[in-house]
C-alpha cells in the first residue's frame, strides 16, 4: 500500500498510468503545457487553454497534485466553475480519479470547496455566519426584477415618473426634465417610445443593468456623484439607495453578494475562513483555483485578488481563454485575463508563471487549421491586447485526421428556407446511411434559436417535417405554450370576470394586449380541449367573488388558486401523462414565477374587491403591473434537465453561448451575415471608463467586432469530425469567413468543389464511414434522506410534482415556525461561540437575548413575506425557543463542534448528502442532533422515519470521519417533557446497513418512478397520512382521496 504524499514524479506517473486504462492507449502521456501547468509552483499561474486542448483534466489535475503530493487538505482548496453542472462535473471526476488512483479512503473529495462563485460565496457566508448575510434571501434573476419594480427609486428616474426628488441628494425639481431617459437610451433595449419614453418594465430592466454594471465595473461612486455628469451622478446616488433596500428587506442580488463577500474577507468571520478553526475542523484556506477566467468582472476579479491577498502565499490558478470570452453582455470584461499576469504581479508583487494549452484533441486537422487561420489572420485580432500576449496557434493533438476535408459549405438559395431544406435532409441522411448513430450528435449552431422566419425558425421546422425530434429549450417561447395561455386564461376569469378590475386601474399598452389575448383565448380553448368541468370550477369562482362582500378574504391565495385549476382536464393529461412531459414542466416553472411575485409583493390572501366584483384592485394593481407586465416585457427560456443537457434522439438546437464547453461530431452553424451587435454594453463601458476599474481596448465598434469573431470562434471549434457553415448563398460575409494567410478576404470560392455541399452525396464523397458511436456525461443525481427518500416514502405523488417538475408548495405560514425556530436557535449558538459583536464567548443568552434574536429574525422573514400563521403562533415559537434555551442551552452549547453540518458521501451511482442542524462532541463523545420545530408524532411510521434519518446521517458521519457518533437526538423544541422531546438512538452497524440498504432500494424506486414517469397512480391504500393529504397542494384530484375533488370550490 503506498501511503501519502506521493512524490512529484511518482503521482505523474501513476495518474499517466490510470489515463492510459481510461483512454485504452498505452502512449497516452501529458504534453508539455500539460505537465508545466500541473507542476508549476506555488503563487500566481495564469493558464491559457484553447478548445479542445484538455482544460478540465488539466485543472483536475492540478487539484489532484495539491491533494497526493502536497498534502493539502480538501477544505483548503477553493474552486470556482462557470455553472453548477460544471462543478459537478469536476467534483465527480476528482472523486472518481481518486477511486482509480487508490486513495478514494484517505482524501474526501467531497470536501473540496467547489462550485460558481456565487454558490460558494453564498454558502461560505453562511457557513461562518458573516452578521451581516444573516437571514437573507438571496434573489435570482426574476427575483431581483420583481423587486426593483416597486422598491427602487432609480427604477422612476430612468423612467421620468413618479420620482419623489426630496429623498434624493443629486437631484433637484428644477434639474429634472423628465427625458433623463434619452441619456441611457443605449440601455433600454428595442422598443422605446420616443413620446412617451419607455415602461415602468423597461425602465426596470434597464436600470437592474446600469446598476449590475456600475457594482461590476467596481465604479467609484463617491467620485462619480462629485464629477460626473447629472445622469451618472443619479446613477451612482441610486445604487447606494438600491443597496440600503436591499438591506432594509432582508436580500441581496448577486452583485450585491459579491460585495458583502469582499467584506466579509476582511471581517472576524472571514478569518476564521482564511485562517482555520481547528475547534469546529476546518483547515485554513490555501487555493484558489478559477475556471473560465475570461468572463470574470472586475467585480470578481477584486475578490479573488483579495481573497488570495489574505492567503499565507498568493496560491492563485486562473484558467481560460480570451479568444472564447462570450459575456461582455452579462459585464465579463475580458481584459481580466489577458492582463491577469500583469495585475497579479502588481497586486501581490510577485512574478506570476503563465502556460499555454495549445494542443486541440477534439477536432480535425481541417477544423483546427480553419480556426486558427480565422482568428491569426484577422487584422482586428492581431492588435497588442486583443488577445492574451505571446499567444500561439493552436496545434493538432489528433493524428487520424489529416487529408481528410473536413469544413464544408452549406449555401444554397436566397432564403433560409431553401439551405434549412437541404440542411434537414442531409441530417436525416446522415442517420439513415449511419454516419451518426444518434441524432444528439448532431448541433445546429445560432446567434438566437428563437423559432422565428430570421433566426432558427426555418430551420427547425424544417427538421420537424421530415419527423427528426429537436431539442430548442431556449427558443423564447414560453408564454406561447397552449397549456401557460390557458392557465393564464383561467385565472383571469377567476379574479377578474369581464377584466372589469383592469379597466377600472387602467391597464394599457402591452400589457393590455397581452391581458386580452390570455383572457380571450380561455374559451377557445375550454372548446378545442372539451374542459367543461374546468368551465363549471371557473364559473363556481366567479359566483363565489360575486356573492362575497367587498373586503371579504375568498379563503385562497394565488398558487392555491392555481392549483385547484391544474385539477382539471386538460391540464391534468398534460402534467401526469408520460407523453407529456414538457407542459408539466413548464407549468412547475410558472408556479416558481408566482412564488417570486408573492414574495416580493406580499400578495398572499386573496380578497374581494370594495369597489368592483373582482379580487381586490391593490392586488390587481401590483398582479398586471408587476406580474403580468413582467412577463410580458420578458423572454423565457424552457426549463431544462440538468442531469441530462443534451438529451439522446433529439437534434441539439442551441445559441453558441449555450454551446459553450460542449463538443459535437458534427456542427451546422449559421447566422453568417451576422454583424457586430452595437449593444448598450459598449456605450456604457465608454461613459463609466473615467471611474471604473476597467481599460477595454480598442473602440466600441472594434470590441464590437472582436466579440462577434470571439462567436464565430467558439461555434467552429465546437465541431469534432465535421463543420458545416450553413446559409442562405449571398449570406457569408468577411466577418464569418475571415482573411487568407495573404491576407485578402476570404470568399465562398473557398469552398468550391469538395467542400461545398448541394446534396448529401457531396458530403458524403469525402466523408469518413462514420463518427463512432454515441457518448453521453451523465452526471450523478444527489439524494438526501429529507429531501429525497423520506419524501417520496411519504408522496410519491408529492415527489414528481415538487421535486420532479419543480412546482413550488404554497406553504409560507409552515415555513416561518420551521425557519424561525432554527435560525434563532443558530443564533443561540453564534451567542456562546462569541461570534455575535458585544457578547463574550461561553455565556448562555437569557430570555431576552433570545427574545431579541428571534424578533432579528422574524423581522427578516417578514420583510420577505414569510409570515405566521397567527400571532399567536409566532408567540409561541418564541416560548418554545425560549423553553428550549433555558433547558438545554448550559449543557448543550459547550459541546456545539458545528451547526447545519454539510456530509455527503458517493454511493456508486449516486451522492448521498444532508444536513445536521448540530454536531457535538467532547470527551464524553460525539453527538448529531436534529431539531423538528412542532410535537413527537404519535404514529410509529413517522418515529421510524426518524429513525431512518439519523441512522443516514450516522453513515454520512462516518464516511467523514472514520466511526460513528455515540448518539443521535432528534429534539421536538414543542414538547413540554423533555423527555418527550428527545428521540434518541444509539447506532450499531446492523442497523445503519439496514436503513441504508432500504435508502438504496428508495432511490431505485425514484429512478424507476423517473423512467416511466410514474408519479401519480398512487391507490387510496398508499395514500399518507390525513395531516398530509390535508395541507398538499394538489389534493384536489389526488386518486387517493377522490373527497378532496368532491369538496372543491
Amino acid at each position: 500500500m503506498i501511503s501519502l504524499p506521493l512524490s512529484l514524479d511518482g503521482f505523474l506517473s501513476r495518474l499517466e498510468d490510470a489515463n492510459k486504462e481510461r483512454f485504452d492507449d498505452e502512449n497516452w502521456s501529458f504534453n508539455e503545457g500539460q505537465r508545466a501547468a500541473i507542476t508549476s509552483a506555488d503563487g500566481p499561474l495564469c493558464i491559457t487553454a484553447g478548445p479542445g486542448s484538455g482544460k478540465t483534466e488539466v485543472l483536475i489535475s492540478r487539484a489532484l497534485r495539491l491533494l497526493l503530493v502536497d498534502g493539502v487538505a480538501p477544505k483548503s482548496i477553493l474552486i470556482t466553475t462557470f455553472t453548477e453542472k460544471a462543478a459537478q462535473n469536476l467534483e465527480e471526476r476528482i472523486a472518481d480519479r481518486l477511486s482509480t488512483l487508490g486513495f478514494e479512503d484517505e482524501v474526501d473529495a467531497n470536501a473540496l470547496r467547489i462550485g460558481t462563485l456565487h454558490s460558494l460565496c453564498n454558502d461560505l457566508i453562511q457557513e461562518y455566519r458573516y452578521p451581516e448575510y444573516a437571514n437573507v434571501e438571496l434573489l435570482d434573476a426574476d427575483g431581483q426584477q420583481l423587486f426593483m419594480y416597486d422598491n427602487c427609486d432609480f427604477v422612476d428616474y430612468v423612467r421620468g415618473r413618479g420620482l419623489d426628488v426630496e429623498e434624493w441628494e443629486t437631484i433637484s425639481e428644477e434639474e429634472l426634465s423628465g427625458d433623463e431617459w434619452r441619456f441611457f437610451k443605449p440601455m433600454l433595449g428595442w422598443g422605446i417610445s420616443d413620446q412617451y419614453g419607455p415602461n415602468k418594465w423597461q425602465a426596470t430592466s434597464g436600470a437592474a443593468t446600469l446598476l449590475d454594471r456600475v457594482s461590476q465595473y467596481r465604479v467609484d461612486t463617491a467620485a462619480m456623484q462629485s464629477q460626473a455628469p447629472d445622469q451618472w451622478k443619479a446613477c451612482a446616488e441610486g445604487l447606494e439607495k438600491y443597496r440600503k433596500t436591499l438591506k432594509d428587506n432582508s436580500r441581496c442580488d448577486f452583485s450585491r453578494l459579491l460585495e458583502i463577500f469582499i467584506e466579509f474577507i476582511g471581517s472576524e468571520s472571514g478569518r476564521r475562513l482564511v485562517d482555520g478553526d481547528e475547534e469546529r475542523n476546518r483547515p485554513p484556506l490555501t487555493h484558489v483555483l478559477v475556471d473560465e477566467y475570461q468572463d470574470t468582472n472586475p467585480l470578481q476579479q477584486e475578490l479573488y485578488f483579495r481573497l488570495a491577498e489574505e492567503l499565507d502565499q498568493p496560491n492563485i490558478t486562473v484558467v481560460g481563454d480570451d479568444d472564447q470570452a462570450l459575456y461582455r453582455f452579462r459585464g465579463g470584461t475580458v481584459e481580466c485575463l489577458i492582463q491577469f499576469p500583469t495585475r497579479a504581479a502588481e497586486r501581490f508583487d510577485t512574478s506570476v508563471e503563465t502556460v499555454q494549452l495549445r494542443h486541440n484533441y477534439r477536432s480535425t486537422k481541417d477544423v483546427v487549421d480553419w480556426c486558427n487561420r480565422y482568428l491569426d489572420d484577422y487584422p482586428l485580432m492581431q492588435v497588442p491586447g486583443a488577445r492574451a500576449p505571446d499567444k500561439d496557434s493552436m496545434l493538432v493533438g489528433r493524428d487520424d485526421t489529416a487529408g481528410r476535408p473536413s469544413v464544408k459549405a452549406l449555401l444554397e438559395g436566397s432564403s433560409d428556407s431553401v439551405a434549412a431544406e437541404k440542411a434537414a435532409e442531409l441530417v436525416e441522411q446522415l442517420y439513415e446511411r449511419d454516419y451518426i448513430t444518434d441524432y444528439s450528435q448532431v448541433a445546429f449552431l445560432f446567434k438566437s434559436t428563437k423559432e422565428t422566419p430570421k433566426n432558427a425558425g426555418p430551420y427547425v421546422a424544417a427538421l420537424r417535417e421530415r419527423g427528426i425530434p429537436v431539442y430548442n429549450p431556449r427558443n423564447k417561447a414560453f408564454l406561447k405554450q397552449t397549456e401557460i395561455k390557458f392557465a393564464l386564461g383561467a385565472l383571469l376569469h377567476c379574479i377578474d370576470p369581464g377584466l372589469d378590475g383592469a379597466e377600472t386601474i387602467n391597464i394599457r399598452g402591452r400589457t393590455r394586449t397581452q391581458l386580452n389575448t390570455w383572457y380571450d383565448s380561455y374559451e377557445e380553448f375550454v372548446d378545442e380541449f372539451d374542459a367543461g368541468e374546468l368551465a363549471a370550477y371557473v364559473e363556481t369562482r366567479r359566483e363565489a367573488l360575486e356573492d362575497a362582500e367587498g373586503g371579504d378574504s375568498l379563503g385562497l391565495t394565488l398558487l392555491d388558486l392555481f392549483y385547484r385549476v391544474l385539477s382539471f382536464e386538460p391540464f391534468q393529461t398534460w402534467i401526469e401523462s408520460p407523453d407529456y412531459p414538457a407542459p408539466g414542466n413548464r407549468l412547475g416553472q410558472l408556479s416558481n414565477l408566482f412564488d417570486s411575485f408573492m414574495s416580493v409583493s406580499g400578495a398572499h390572501r386573496l380578497s374581494k374587491s370594495t369597489r368592483s366584483e373582482t379580487v381586490s384592485t391593490r392586488f390587481l394593481r401590483q398582479f398586471y403591473w408587476q406580474f403580468c407586465g413582467y412577463l410580458e416585457a420578458s423572454d423565457f427560456d424552457e426549463p431544462e434537465d440538468p442531469y441530462n443537457q443534451i438529451p439522446e434522439g433529439f437534434v441539439q438546437v442551441m445559441t453558441v453561448h449555450q454551446a459553450k464547453g460542449l463538443e459535437f461530431p458534427v456542427v451546422f452553424t449559421s447566422d453568417l451575415d451576422s454583424e457586430p451587435w452595437m449593444s448598450g454594453t459598449y456605450w456604457i463601458e465608454e461613459q463609466v471608463r473615467p471611474y471604473a476599474s476597467i481599460n477595454p481596448s480598442g473602440t466600441e465598434t472594434e470590441r464590437a467586432e472582436r466579440d462577434e469573431l470571439r462567436r464565430f470562434f467558439v461555434a467552429y471549434s465546437r465541431a469534432e469530425e465535421d463543420l458545416i457553415l450553413l446559409d442562405n448563398e449571398g449570406a457569408p460575409t468577411t466577418l464569418s469567413l475571415g482573411y487568407s494567410e495573404d491576407n485578402d478576404e476570404l470568399t465562398t470560392e473557398w469552398f468550391d468543389d469538395e467542400r461545398r455541399v448541394r446534396t448529401p452525396d457531396d458530403f458524403f464523397e469525402t466523408a469518413q464511414e462514420s463518427v463512432g458511436s454515441h457518448n453521453s456525461t451523465t452526471l450523478k443525481r444527489r439524494y438526501s434522506i429529507t429531501g429525497d427518500v423520506l419524501a417520496y416514502r411519504r408522496c410519491k405523488r408529492q415527489y414528481g410534482y415538487y421535486n420532479e417538475m419543480s412546482f413550488v408548495p404554497d406553504h409560507a405560514t409552515q415555513l416561518f415556525f420551521g425557519r424561525v425556530v432554527h435560525e434563532t436557535l443558530d443564533r443561540a449558538h453564534r451567542h456562546y461561540s462569541g461570534e455575535i459583536d458585544g457578547v463574550s464567548a461561553g455565556t448562555i443568552p437569557s430570555d431576552g437575548d433570545i427574545e431579541t434574536y428571534f424578533r432579528e429574525v422574524a423581522s427578516s422573514l417578514k420583510a420577505q413575506n414569510i409570515r405566521p400563521m397567527s400571532q399567536k403562533a409566532e408567540e409561541t415559537a418564541l416560548k418554545y425557543i425560549q423553553r428550549f434555551n433555558r433547558r438545554e442551552g448550559a449543557d448543550l452549547y459547550p459541546r456545539v463542534v458545528d451547526t447545519e453540518h454539510h456530509l455527503q458521501s458517493n454511493r456508486g451511482e449516486f451522492v448521498l448528502e444532508g444536513i445536521v442542524d448540530v454536531l457535538l462532541g467532547d470527551e464524553d463523545g460525539r453527538e448529531i442532533w436534529d431539531y423538528k420545530a412542532g410535537s413527537r408524532p404519535d404514529s410509529d411510521k413517522e418515529l421510524d422515519d426518524y429513525r431512518a434519518q439519523l441512522n443516514t446521517y450516522a453513515e454520512l458521519y462516518a464516511y467523514q470521519r472514520g466511526e460513528y457518533p455515540d448518539r443521535g437526538v432528534i429534539y421536538f423544541v414543542g414538547e413540554d417533557s423533555r423527555d418527550d422531546a428527545m428521540f434518541e438512538l444509539s447506532f450499531s452497524t446492523g442497523e445503519v446497513e439496514d436503513a441504508l440498504t432500504a435508502f438504496d432500494e428508495t432511490v431505485r424506486d425514484i429512478e424507476q418512478s423517473r423512467s416511466t414517469r410514474d408519479w401519480f397512480g398512487i391507490s387510496q391504500m398508499e395514500a399518507p397520512s390525513e395531516g398530509t393529504c390535508t395541507e398538499c397542494d394538489i389534493r384536489w384530484n389526488c386518486p387517493a382521496r377522490p373527497q378532496f375533488k368532491r369538496n372543491l370550490n
